[in-house]
Formats: C-alpha cells, structure tokens, sequence
C-alpha cells in the first residue's frame, strides 16, 4: 500500500496532534480528497529511514473515511 500523505516527527513530539488532508499529500494526483476511506498508520524508526524496517514500531487504524476529525493510534506492533 502506498502512503497518500505522511507528517514526519521526532520521537519526543509524542503525543501530538496533526491534520492530514490535501496540503501534505505525498503526490498531487493522490490528494486526500480523492478517496472516501482511508488506514492512518504511524511508525517508529530504528534507523531514521523512510523504508520499513525490521523491529520499527507500527500502529494503523482500522479503516475509516477520509472526511473523519479524529484518529486516536496505539503504536503496538513490530515490524517483522
């Protein structure tokens, strides 16, 4: 699955608050706005790196409209 937006922090800016929509879209063919439901994932980086990587901290949302004004995650799993 290819990410349609991403919002990059530090591990120490956890918890925070942030607004996906068109403005932090990857690509501007793939906007937010284009598709009724959406999956919200987070990951944690071992190495900084933007590719997955074996034990990076994951958490994803069960699948929701893109129209949705809150999303709380719980990073619980591991990358194998």
């Amino acid at each position: 699955r290819m990410p349609l937006a991403i919002v990059k922090k530090q591990v120490s800016d956890l918890p925070f608050n942030f607004k996906l929509d068109d403005s932090t879209a990857m690509s501007p063919q793939m906007k937010l706005s284009n598709f009724a439901d959406v999956v919200v994932g987070a990951r944690i980086s071992k190495s900084g790196q933007a590719t997955p990587t074996s034990g990076d901290f994951t958490g994803q949302s069960a699948p929701l409209k893109s129209s949705s004004s809150a999303v709380s995650l719980m990073i619980d799993s591991v990358q194998p």
